[in-house]
């Protein structure tokens, strides 16, 4: 074989190795960079993901919309309320865990400490700004008294005419956020008090109250370090698998979790549930399209309608309370986990609520874009890199018989409020999080695809290169001259 065949089989060789090596890596590709994310997506003590766990780098933010009450002689007269919606009133929210302990079955327990700072340039006033509302004492008294203290009922209406007091009130937004002394709370517990009664409630009311500077309860997650697809998932919280808010075993199932952190490889075809303390439940948010934010790209995952379905969705039946009290489809009585206030939780402006709920207060104006919760996910890593968690907080108020304020009005589920909870990837930490996660797959692709391109260019080459020199080396063999060929003409 001369010199020249031996470098071509050689190049052959070499193109063939380097295709079958393109091929081989294209094929496990999958499986390395799921290993390399199993190990990197865990809670182990000390990484960055355990430190940005700790203590979340991304700025978050808690906007308020309060809904200003226009018309307040006419709503106590019987008419329909007619509100305008002001904000945003804009909070900086701070969070960090604190008393971390490990467990040798691979979870970790924790209490997270929140605390908020108002952010007057991103916000449309001060939040000393009066809003024209509910009187929520007034009406949470009247709920809880109506049901669990009528032998008192009568003092209680004594006492609320003697002071004058109101269905509609002025208060500022930082009051119907945090709380305000309501003098009114304690007259009416130390009047229960002679009869023997003790009312649990706060002599402080604010929907928000005891909330700022303070933990939502003790969490216990799995850390992902042992079993990577739990990663994130509660175990417990309060010591407690199971709720005991709601009619049935499912709805009181606490699943997912906390709806900060996801398990790696995420698919189109998920339900990814989440816990929130918020709303005293369950809920989960299902793929909603592709998106992309500073050139990352991420699956969308929203809260469906089905979440608040109680008509066409019987798993939710047990957010009946009692049994035989289902309320409009879009709205969850929430009373049972608020210390009996006629708190209803739903989507902001009643999105994905009945027909009946939204016309039922004028003003109101539910647009999917701007009100529903989402989820922006990397489904390789599960990280939730822009996250925006709404909901609004209305009172059912309707007739009381005791209370001369509310003798002309109709059932209704009265907007206070609706928040939007909100974090997104800085651009600091779009960089970082492209240098250590796309990059090296967009690196190992480039390696699989210029293995396969090259591989295959340098194989086409060789076999060409040996089909013409093969060619040529036949050409010389036809052209050789025999003993019998003459050497000159005659």
């Amino acid at each position: 074989m001369s010199r020249k065949v031996c470098c071509l089989v050689s190049l052959l060789v070499v193109g063939a190795l380097m295709l079958i090596a393109g091929f081989v890596l294209l094929g496990l590709y999958n499986t390395i960079i799921h290993n390399q994310i199993k190990q990197e997506i865990n809670l182990k003590e000390g990484g960055d993901i355990y430190n940005n766990w700790v203590e979340p780098p991304v700025p978050i933010y808690f906007q308020i919309y309060v809904f200003n009450l226009e018309n307040p002689e006419e709503f106590k007269n019987g008419g329909k309320p007619r509100v305008t919606q002001r904000g945003p009133y804009t909070y900086r929210e701070h969070r960090k865990k604190g008393k971390i302990d490990y467990h040798v079955n691979d979870t970790v327990s924790y209490n997270e400490v929140r605390w908020f700072q108002f952010v007057q340039e991103m916000s449309v006033g001060s939040d000393e700004d009066n809003m024209t509302t509910i009187n929520i004492p007034l009406v949470a008294i009247a709920d809880i008294i109506s049901k669990e203290y009528p032998v008192i009922k009568e003092l209680v209406e004594l006492l609320l005419d003697w002071a004058n007091e109101s269905l509609i009130m002025d208060v500022s937004v930082k009051g119907i956020l945090w709380g305000y002394e309501e003098p009114m709370i304690k007259k009416i517990k130390d009047v229960a008090r002679t009869f023997g009664f003790a009312l649990n409630i706060s002599d402080q009311f604010g929907l928000f109250s005891g909330q700022n500077h303070t933990d939502d309860g003790r969490y216990t997650i799995f850390t992902g370090i042992v079993d990577e697809p739990r990663f994130g998932v509660i175990d417990r919280w309060n010591g407690l698998r199971n709720l005991s808010y709601w009619t049935t075993d499912q709805c009181n199932m606490i699943n997912g979790t906390d709806g900060t952190i996801f398990p790696p490889f995420i698919d189109k075809s998920d339900v990814l549930y989440l816990f929130s303390t918020d709303i005293c439940r369950s809920i989960y948010v299902t793929y909603d399209r592709d998106v992309t934010l500073k050139d990352i790209p991420m699956y969308r995952f929203v809260a469906p309608r089905s979440v608040f379905e109680i008509k066409n969705n019987s798993a939710n039946k047990g957010f009946c309370t009692p049994p035989d009290n289902c309320l409009p489809d879009g709205l969850l009585n929430a009373e049972n986990c608020k210390s009996g206030a006629p708190v209803v939780f739903s989507q902001p402006n009643f999105l994905d609520a009945e027909e009946s709920v939204i016309k039922s207060v004028d003003g109101i104006k539910p647009i999917r874009e701007d009100h529903q919760t989402y989820i922006d996910l990397d489904p390789n890593t599960g990280a939730a890199l822009n996250v925006a968690k709404r909901l609004q907080v209305n009172i059912l108020i309707q007739n009381v018989s005791f209370i001369t304020s509310t003798e002309k009005l109709h059932k209704m589920y009265f907007p206070i409020l609706w928040l939007n909870e909100s974090a997104a990837i800085t651009d600091k930490l779009a960089d970082d999080f492209k240098k250590s996660v796309l990059t090296p797959m967009k690196i190992l692709q480039g390696v699989e695809y210029g293995l396969i391109a090259l591989g295959g260019f340098i194989a086409i080459l060789a076999l060409l290169l040996l089909f013409f020199l093969k060619e040529k080396k036949e050409t010389e063999l036809v052209d050789i001259p025999d003993e019998n060929t003459k050497l000159l003409k005659d």
